[in-house]
């Protein structure tokens, strides 16, 4: 019974930081060809993705449905990352945050700078809500809604102010977001966000752990993991050193 535990757990570590290496790797130094090239991939990976989960949405494969949902919502995710990454879908404002503004302006320009992108995962969301609606097997949507969620509560701290900001995983032609960004050791918000997403995360194991020997216990046990992620993500924007060398090889594309 350890391998059912193990082998979902493992994948969606090895599908986070195997994702996250290549989504670096393919956004450094883009032109107008590269940027084409990965739109194109990405485009035919979103539908690949929403493919998958209308086609393992009944459940009838039993962890295969599990695994096929987790990872074609991540397809899904992964068009999301890089038209935003490319700067194809950011928002309507394209510059620099003003210079000695207030905090209500500077709120106001940062959401402007991914309003569009917001208003994509919106959009996305719902047309996997509904591909998957009258499914049992909703371990997809609810894959990207722990992302979509953990994502938020990651771009909050970053605009109100943490250790780590990772600047350097933006491309060149997205450096101008960095000045939406603050440098601090934590931000008030940062303490109830992480209990938020802790508590969540914990709710998840539970509820895995409970549903051992059933068909649900795989795909619960991949959220539960993917969730951790999140919650070790936001470990990693306060601790006081920087964890780079995870993603160096991803990072060593743009020298």
């Amino acid at each position: 019974r350890k391998y059912t535990l193990i082998i979902p757990s493992a994948s969606t570590v090895v599908i986070w930081w195997l994702g996250t290496i290549l989504l670096l790797a393919f956004t450094r130094n883009l032109d107008v060809l590269k940027t084409r090239k990965l739109m194109f991939v990405s485009a035919l990976l979103m539908q690949l993705g929403f493919f998958g989960l209308y086609y393992f949405s009944d459940d009838s494969m039993g962890s295969l449905s599990a695994y096929g949902s987790f990872f074609s919502a991540i397809l899904v995710w992964v068009w999301l990352e890089s038209s935003f990454l490319a700067g194809w879908i950011t928002g309507s404002r394209k510059t620099p945050c003003s210079p000695n503004t207030g905090e209500f302006t500077r709120l106001t320009q940062a959401f402007q700078a991914v309003s569009h992108h917001e208003l994509h995962i919106a959009i996305l969301a719902v047309l996997i809500f509904l591909i998957t609606k009258d499914s049992v097997n909703n371990v997809g949507f609810f894959a990207f809604l722990i992302l979509w969620g953990m994502r938020t509560s990651a771009k909050l701290n970053v605009f109100f102010g943490v250790r780590n900001l990772y600047i350097n995983f933006l491309p060149s032609n997205m450096t101008y977001l960095s000045t939406y960004f603050r440098q601090k050791s934590c931000n008030v918000l940062f303490p109830f966000l992480f209990a938020l997403a802790f508590t969540i995360n914990m709710l998840f194991w539970n509820n895995a752990i409970l549903s051992m020997g059933s068909g649900q216990y795989v795909g619960n046990v991949l959220l539960a993991s993917l969730m951790t992620l999140g919650v070790l993500e936001h470990i990693l924007m306060v601790v006081p050193f920087n964890c780079n060398v995870i993603w160096r090889i991803g990072l060593m594309a743009s020298k």
